[in-house]
């Protein structure tokens, strides 16, 4: 996700990083090869470092070696990419650009895209991989401001580039890795959060998901391609309760909340005074309830027998 990326960059420069590059574990001797492409959420990212191990991928590698038999894990996820930036490095919706593919790259590994990196991957390792997993799009979104008087001219504008520039992504997968089992995942809301401030805005937040989600399980179901349901794990529309259920999962499974006594509260972001931050991205209970999600997606559905 784009949203205080480039402060996370910068942070980046002067902190020690967790796992300063995507994962890539090598001596691949037979077993089977996960291959996982995204954006924040598929790279780790927990303020203030972009890249960890704590990802929804690295914990599905353990389960996929436990129950599989996978010996190889690579990541080649970006923080901030948005669907354009996955297929050619160059800004979207963002002036910016890819912030580790492409003339812009601040982060490794460097290349010309994400997409060519994993095409590459495949071509140059036939018939390993056995799983490749996708999360993509939120960066499409977060260009809209739902502050912005214009914001639903920019949705649509953004679901229309998902639209078009996804089956584009899946396409050239599908063709590079014929047969190779292909699953993503729709998107939990952080922004449920603000409820806490302003029970509209958490409104106004979920107004964005409905059509994002439904968006992303079109395209990915036209294509054949099944859908972790993350925005379910999440509880995402469950409004229940003096404090809705989906505002306090939001709380436990992102670093938006902290709690003070027995209630949570809105965190503030400050990049540089330490304590708990507002963070978009999951906590390892997040990344853990991700990671579960597409394991019992996976195994429900017999991709790896």
């Amino acid at each position: 996700m784009r949203r205080r990326i480039v402060l996370l960059v910068a942070a980046a420069l002067v902190v020690s990083v967790v796992g300063a590059a995507p994962a890539s574990a090598d001596g691949h001797e037979g077993g089977g090869t996960y291959l996982a492409l995204g954006d924040s959420v598929a790279a780790g990212t927990q303020q203030p470092a972009p890249f960890t191990d704590n990802s929804y991928a690295n914990r599905l590698y353990r389960h996929l070696h436990n129950e599989y038999g996978f010996d190889n894990f690579v990541n080649l996820a970006c923080p901030a990419d948005d669907t354009v930036e996955m297929v050619s490095g160059i800004g979207g919706a963002s002036p910016f650009g890819s912030l580790c593919y492409g003339p812009f790259a601040v982060l490794p590994p460097g290349g010309t895209s994400q997409l060519d990196a994993a095409v590459a991957y495949l071509a140059s390792h036939p018939g390993e991989v056995e799983l490749i997993t996708i999360t993509m799009g939120a960066n499409d979104i977060l260009a809209c401001d739902a502050n912005d008087p214009d914001v639903a001219t920019c949705l649509a504008t953004q679901l229309g580039q998902i639209g078009a520039t996804l089956p584009v992504i899946i396409g050239t997968l599908q063709a590079a890795a014929p047969g190779v089992p292909i699953v993503a995942m729709n998107y939990y809301q952080p922004n449920l959060a603000s409820w806490l401030i302003d029970p509209a805005l958490a409104e106004a937040a979920l107004a964005f998901t409905t059509p994002f989600n439904g968006t992303l399980e079109a395209v990915y179901g036209a294509l054949g391609v099944p859908v972790a349901d993350v925005e379910t794990a999440f509880r995402t529309y469950n409004t229940n309760g003096t404090v809705p259920t989906n505002v306090r999962a939001v709380c436990k499974y992102t670093r938006m909340c902290e709690k003070q006594g027995s209630e949570f509260v809105f965190s503030d972001y400050d990049p540089v005074t330490p304590g708990p931050q507002t963070d978009i991205h999951p906590s390892n209970q997040g990344y853990k309830k991700i990671a579960t999600t597409f394991a019992e997606l996976i195994d429900g559905l017999g991709l790896l027998n």
